[in-house]
């Protein structure tokens, strides 16, 4: 492959993946300096417990009190265990219900920006938006890998090229084994 056809797919895949590895570096610098996100939390139901429900059992139960609670609320999926789940995306407004004792508690999230990024960071955005960040993570990959073949592979940039990715790589290793 030519030089400059490599230069051509690097600058493609990096201009389509710009904005993406730019949003994911901010909400991963936002959490880590300024922590916690907040949500408004609002009970909307509390349902006195007749019998113990078991998780499919409980997500039928919970599918049915959001069609009563908010007709218009729309979601992807209901994620969760037989004590608490949650409907997803929650990168909007969403709702969990909640076992204890003698009650089933149902509350209405909704996330500040903050946290809405966060969610999708970690990938509880929409269903489609999981495969879409995975091919994004793919480019980034691809743009990373071939910006590194470009500079390991131009003699003037060699030397700079190969210090910089071993420091990278020798601050994730001093990171990762803290």
């Amino acid at each position: 492959m030519k030089r400059l056809t490599l230069i051509k797919i690097h600058l493609y895949l990096s201009g389509v993946v710009l904005m993406f590895l730019s949003l994911m570096a901010l909400s991963g610098s936002l959490h880590l300096f300024l922590g916690d996100e907040s949500e408004k939390v609002e009970e909307v139901a509390k349902i006195v417990i007749t019998e113990k429900l078991s998780k499919s059992d409980l997500t039928s139960f919970f599918a049915k009190q959001l069609e009563v609670l908010d007709s218009s609320y729309t979601y992807d999926y209901i994620k969760g265990s037989a004590q608490s789940q949650m409907s997803r995306p929650t990168t909007r407004s969403f709702y969990t219900i909640k076992t204890d004792s003698n009650f089933y508690t149902i509350e209405r999230h909704d996330p500040s920006v903050l946290k809405s990024l966060m969610e999708l960071h970690k990938g509880h955005g929409p269903r489609a938006s999981r495969l879409i960040l995975g091919i994004l993570g793919l480019i980034v990959i691809g743009s990373l890998l071939s910006g590194l073949w470009l500079g390991i592979s131009s003699k003037p940039y060699r030397k700079i090229t190969i210090v910089t990715a071993a420091t990278g790589i020798t601050l994730y290793l001093l990171l990762f084994f803290l």
